[in-house]
């Protein structure tokens, strides 16, 4: 079999010598089991590992009518609420990320990668679609002597880095301020975005382009002359769409008879398409819409109805729906099988009104994005029929020229429909989670209770007691999620919020008692995380997953020396912590306390601790720190200073005489 081409999910792999840092997606629909496949290509962390640090790399923006995706089906991405009154667009209907990666050895070496894709991050994209998917990397070293091509990556960046800022304003991002090192890691983004790449060549037309303030088919042409540097009209062009108008008949014209005037420049734009064409419209067979009934009219008009052609890469018994929309053109010559100025659409928008003569509106168009891009010249035709041939156009398109479709083969398939239930923002984003005196039971409360318009619902569905000053009151251990309702002009309305620990982490699973070996070894390991069997379950709803808690620290006993095993873990962790860059520092900062205040119970921590002696006061001074976290004076001392508050608290260490200090 052929090399089969990445999948949309296989494009979020890091890059070798990189690790995935932050990215947002926005699209009409997702589902957990692509998230979850794309997230541990962009972290290389499995979702018990994700759901273990509590933090978040993806933050997605779907159709306000999409059903919420919570924290706990999918571990490190947070699906935003829609935020506003009134949406803008009839669908939501864009799909394009934007992902940053971070070299794991220096600081100041970044990457970007921008990925506008044809079909949604769901399952079926991968396993049973025809989708297509344009991919643009750029690179901090790419900056350092910029060419025209690294100038026009930033243009096409900086132009869907435009579209989600202003996507990401309309959905309530709340939730993503509550983990510190969630909230860095955005500014990290914004602040790269924002200032290096933004400063785009002057002269330069993004081939990223979307249609809030113009329809797509409006923008193409002048797209097309700009990708493709030449006026040229070709002599070939091809269309395709997962969904076409539900009736073409009576339509002055369709949308593809619009397509293929506005090319020809009819409406007094460049002339891109010769008037003897060959002008082919590929199509779902069994499921093309008004297609069905205007087959006859499109082929009068001299555009050949063709099914999608399945590339010879998949198995043939795995027959897959055309879901692609694309619009591709070339010149074709009697004496040489390449594509001649050949440019290419993708994106979103499907040959419909609201897809693609529409501007956004909110009963207008959707809201669309794609790019128009010149690509390397292509063979016409593979040198062997039956083999896929990377050289060949039908080798990332779908697309061929044997067959038509046969009137009694087509059909309109089903309709399409929306549900009309909106996942809206609620009053709180988060719940935060603090102790009772009570065992096996705790306070939910928000971090700016200014008013509780909302109840809190238990396990059973029943609302729980809220207590002035203190919140709701929870009965059982943690939760790492919780569902609230609350109403919205006598409508109750409903979301699953995630719950903050007092680490910080959202939506995390337990932190489980370990052993200060066990400690110096999930610090020693840093960055590493503790390995996937050893953590609980990510996918378990309750906090805890008892098998895998309790086979993951060692029994614990009371050491033979513990002030010599105390003092060799306060040097190891000097020796590593000074030995770290500072775009660590922060991530270490919260390894270290959870690790140590993880180890509170510990036999060894309790024989040492009965000496009465603080042995963190030792990492306090200078020589035990990195350069750059020395005072307090700066941000990463603080933090560094915080963690150090924290776990002297949880040790009881406030009457503890400082360990080294002078008697």
């Amino acid at each position: 079999m052929s090399q089969v081409p990445a999948s949309l999910a296989q494009h979020f792999e890091t890059p070798d010598g990189f690790t995935g840092h932050f990215g947002w997606l926005c699209g009409f629909s997702a589902d957990d089991s692509f998230l979850n496949d794309a997230l541990e290509r962009f972290t290389h962390r499995q979702a018990n590992q994700r759901a273990y640090t509590g933090d978040t790399s993806l933050a997605l923006l779907l159709d306000p009518r999409a059903p919420q995706i919570t924290p706990i089906e999918v571990p490190g991405l947070l699906h935003l609420p829609w935020a506003k009154a009134a949406m803008p667009f009839n669908l939501m209907h864009a799909k394009v990320a934007v992902l940053t990666y971070r070299s794991t050895a220096r600081s100041d070496v970044w990457s970007v990668r921008l990925l506008v894709s044809t079909g949604n991050w769901t399952r079926q994209t991968l396993e049973h679609s025809l989708d297509l998917v344009w991919r643009l990397d750029l690179h901090s070293d790419d900056l350092r002597s910029p060419t025209e091509t690294t100038q026009q990556a930033r243009t096409d960046i900086s132009g869907a880095w435009d579209l989600l800022s202003w996507l990401r304003r309309q959905y309530d991002g709340r939730v993503l301020l509550a983990n510190p090192l969630t909230a860095k890691a955005i500014t990290d983004m914004d602040t790269l975005l924002f200032k290096q790449i933004k400063l785009k060549a002057p002269g330069l037309s993004a081939r990223f382009f979307d249609n809030r303030t113009a329809s797509l088919l409006a923008q193409l042409p002048a797209k097309v002359v700009s990708a493709s540097g030449r006026g040229v009209a070709r002599n070939y062009l091809a269309m395709g769409s997962g969904f076409y108008e539900s009736s073409l008949l009576g339509k002055t014209p369709s949308v593809p008879l619009q397509v293929v005037r506005g090319l020809r420049g009819e409406g007094g734009g460049p002339r891109l398409l010769t008037m003897s064409s060959d002008v082919n419209l590929f199509v779902n067979e069994g499921g093309c819409q008004g297609v069905v009934e205007a087959l006859a009219m499109l082929t009068a008009a001299d555009i050949s109805v063709r099914p999608a052609a399945q590339p010879g890469y998949f198995p043939h018994a795995q027959k897959r729906t055309l879901h692609a929309k694309f619009i591709f053109s070339a010149s074709e010559t009697g004496h040489s099988n390449k594509t001649g100025n050949p440019w290419l659409y993708l994106g979103s928008g499907n040959l419909t009104p609201q897809g693609f003569t529409l501007k956004m509106g909110r009963h207008l168009g959707n809201l669309e994005a794609g790019v128009v891009f010149a690509p390397t010249p292509l063979n016409w035709h593979p040198p062997h029929m039956a083999v896929a041939d990377p050289e060949s156009i039908g080798y990332y398109l779908p697309i061929q020229r044997q067959l038509t479709c046969r009137p009694e083969a087509l059909q309109a398939g089903e309709a399409f429909e929306v549900g009309s239930e909106v996942f809206s923002a609620a009053r709180v984003a988060y719940l935060v989670w603090r102790e009772a005196q009570t065992p096996e039971q705790g306070w939910l409360s928000s971090e700016d209770d200014l008013e509780v318009d909302y109840v809190v619902l238990d396990p059973s569905h029943q609302p729980c007691t809220y207590v002035d000053g203190q919140g709701f009151t929870w009965c059982g251990q943690r939760p790492r999620q919780v569902l609230i309702r609350w109403q919205v002009e006598n409508t109750e309305q409903f979301m699953a919020v995630p719950v903050l620990d007092g680490f910080g982490r959202l939506a995390a699973t337990e932190l489980p008692n370990i052993s200060l070996e066990d400690a110096w070894r999930q610090l020693e390991g840093f960055p590493q995380l503790p390995s996937e069997e050893e953590l609980p379950d990510a996918f378990d709803h309750s906090v805890r997953s008892g098998s895998r808690q309790e086979n993951f620290g060692r029994a614990q006993g009371t050491a033979s020396y513990p002030i010599r095993q105390m003092m060799e873990l306060i040097e190891g962790i000097a020796a590593k912590q000074t030995a770290l860059a500072p775009i660590d520092w922060p991530v270490w900062c919260a390894r270290l306390e959870q690790s140590l205040i993880q180890a509170s119970g510990c036999g060894l921590l309790q024989a040492f601790l009965a000496l009465n002696l603080n042995p963190i006061h030792a990492l306090r001074q200078a020589a035990f720190r990195p350069h750059f976290a020395e005072t307090p004076e700066h941000l990463a001392g603080q933090r560094y200073e915080a963690a150090l508050n924290h776990i002297e608290a949880h040790w009881a260490l406030d009457h503890s005489h400082p360990l080294g200090a002078p008697a």
